[in-house]
């Protein structure tokens, strides 16, 4: 991967969110470096694509974890931890956390490939009572489109596991939602 691609995807990222800092007195210092305020990490990681090919990223700029407390950002590979709340019957993105030092409000998103074969999975743990949904996409290593893929709820206190069949370079999750009692707990 090239960096010109890894400034897409970046740049992608920033905008699919609405991207916005706070103003403070060094705002211009912020502006290039959001990650002085906002959890980042450098994903690093091997796809294998097909029996004989494998993608490897050479993202060399730390990108967020959690953007404009909206967009979750997942490389495979990756174990993310967000720390929310759920308050009146909906949910509240915090912050990316290194760890899971909270882990009675903090989701778990884990993303791997299989073991020698191109199927992804990702397992999403919900720590609160409600049945929570996310509205997910995905990159693929030939393109940097974001394409809608089906999500289903996570119920409460449980864990949930999504398959694809082929490589998936990134995920993306997005509109957090307490699923009410009226609205139907189904996979779209």
């Amino acid at each position: 991967m090239n960096l010109k691609r890894t400034g897409l995807i970046a740049s992608l990222l920033f905008l699919q969110a609405g991207y916005s800092l706070a103003q403070t007195a060094d705002a211009k210092t912020d502006e290039k470096d959001p990650c002085k305020q906002i959890y980042c990490r450098t994903p690093n990681f091997r796809l294998q694509l097909n029996n004989q090919e494998i993608f490897e990223s050479a993202i060399e700029t730390p990108l967020p974890v959690l953007i404009n407390n909206k967009l979750i950002s997942v490389y495979p590979g990756e174990t993310v931890f967000i720390e929310a709340s759920v308050e009146n019957g909906v949910i509240k993105l915090e912050q990316a956390v290194a760890t899971n030092t909270h882990p009675e409000r903090t989701l778990v998103f884990k993303f791997e490939q299989m073991d020698k074969k191109k199927d992804m999975f990702l397992e999403v743990e919900n720590p609160f009572p409600e049945n929570i949904k996310f509205k997910m996409g995905y990159m693929l290593t030939d393109s940097s489109k974001i394409y809608a893929t089906s999500s289903c709820p996570v119920g409460g206190k449980l864990k949930l596991f999504e398959h694809w069949p082929y490589p998936i370079y990134q995920l993306l999750l997005t509109q957090a939602k307490v699923l009410g009692p009226s609205d139907k707990k189904v996979c779209n």
